[in-house]
């Protein structure tokens, strides 16, 4: 059991940030306390040249190009450095870590734990590598958008087409603060999938994997892997300007973002805790996945909240109900509660209440111009007794049938 707790503490660190040099940074200092590492180090591989991310612990002297040579691809190679200690090549499909540990370490479960880490850490670099490239190409829209703008201003007169033309191009502008807001809502559901996977493979190399466990983790693969699939499609609805609108039951809505973080939720020992729901269904009509979106992200910061308050009992309460021309749907946690020379900034683009190493600042932003310029609604927030609680106020429409 204490190799299995291991290998998820690995897993639970990587994948929190969007930043590659936070996220390895995270992921280093983790892999270093769990698995006794003296030192380890992390090189970016681009088109033969190397460049150092983060290094950690006790320095040490070594080649790397040299090292480059004796590592093979999709395998774990052990050098040996000196009488004392052995070096862990383990290559990546863009990177190298480098880690150093004593010689009499057992390196038979350090290559299990690397080797199930694998397919996560290279998702997640390749993620980190994509948002840099995103923000180059968002601050060049930027620039290009400014520019626009100052041409409408002298241009006043231009025709129709002329005026759809310029709108079509300042759009572009916004599409990589869109992808980001994607990326971001897509790592819950990729980390889900990657914990399940390997969960179920350090079960099975344990002997500890029942039928139960494998339909379980099988069933939380498939179902974030449709919820991924949907994003797409709403992604690409946005892009063609296709903004449909549909009636869905809020119920069913929150149930469904349950689902979604209920196995990050287990695997840190949140209990969910059903408060008061409406029995009648509460019909709204909205663009498909927003407010789901907006669910996930509060979920999961209080989960995050917990986990870095090391709140013992850790619970979340969800309630939804109808109250005169409002649905009201409220999320609490007992995580401590937000300290009040912050209450003014977590709704900031960029602001985060987490560590810097875990939070990108983005979720909360999201959340609330979706609800208050979306969906017309209001996003509150207050403390209480033992943490927080956010509410979600929407309006109620009168319903035509045809």
């Amino acid at each position: 059991m204490n190799e299995l707790s291991i290998s998820y503490k690995c897993q639970n660190s990587i994948g929190n940030s969007l930043k590659l040099d936070e996220m390895i940074g995270e992921t280093l200092e983790t892999f270093i306390d769990e698995t006794k590492a003296t030192y380890a180090s992390f090189y970016l591989l681009d088109n033969k040249h190397n460049k150092n991310i983060v290094s950690l612990g006790k320095t040490i002297d070594y080649d790397v190009n040299n090292l480059l040579q004796q590592t093979n691809e999709n395998k774990i190679n052990i050098y040996k450095y000196d009488e004392v200690f052995n070096l862990l090549l383990y290559k990546l499909e863009k990177g190298l870590m480098v880690c150093s540990y004593e010689k009499d370490s057992d390196f038979s479960f350090l290559e299990s734990i690397y080797e199930s880490l694998r397919k996560k850490l290279n998702m997640s670099i390749n993620s980190c590598i994509n948002m840099m490239n995103l923000e180059n190409e968002n601050k060049k829209l930027s620039s290009k958008a400014s520019k626009l703008e100052e041409r409408i201003k002298k241009e006043k007169d231009l025709n129709k087409k002329k005026d759809k033309q310029i709108f079509e191009q300042m759009k572009m502008a916004q599409m990589g603060d869109l992808i980001g807001n994607i990326a971001h809502q897509w790592r819950q559901p990729l980390s889900i999938i990657s914990t399940a996977a390997s969960g179920m493979k350090i079960k099975q190399e344990h002997d500890m994997l029942s039928s139960e466990d494998f339909s379980s983790y099988a069933n939380k693969i498939v179902e974030n892997t449709q919820f991924l699939s949907t994003t797409i499609d709403e992604f690409r609805d946005y892009i063609q300007e296709s903004h449909k609108e549909k009636d869905v039951i809020i119920q069913d809505r929150v149930k469904m973002a349950l689902q979604i973080i209920e196995p990050s939720f287990d695997v840190n020992k949140i209990k969910i805790i059903e408060g008061n729901i409406e029995e009648e269904p509460i019909s709204f009509r909205l663009i498909s996945g927003e407010l789901l979106q907006v669910l996930i992200s509060i979920l999961n910061n209080a989960k995050d909240a917990l986990c870095e308050n090391k709140i013992e009992d850790k619970w979340v309460k969800y309630s939804v109900s109808k109250k005169e021309d409002k649905i009201i749907i409220t999320i609490e946690d007992n995580a401590g509660g937000i300290p009040k020379e912050i209450k003014n900034k977590i709704f900031n683009p960029y602001f985060t209440t987490k560590d810097k190493n875990v939070g990108t600042g983005i979720g909360l932003y999201n959340c609330f111009n979706i609800v208050t310029k979306s969906l017309k609604g209001n996003l509150t927030f207050g403390n209480t007794q033992l943490g927080t609680k956010f509410i979600i106020e929407l309006p109620i429409y009168e319903v035509t049938t045809n």
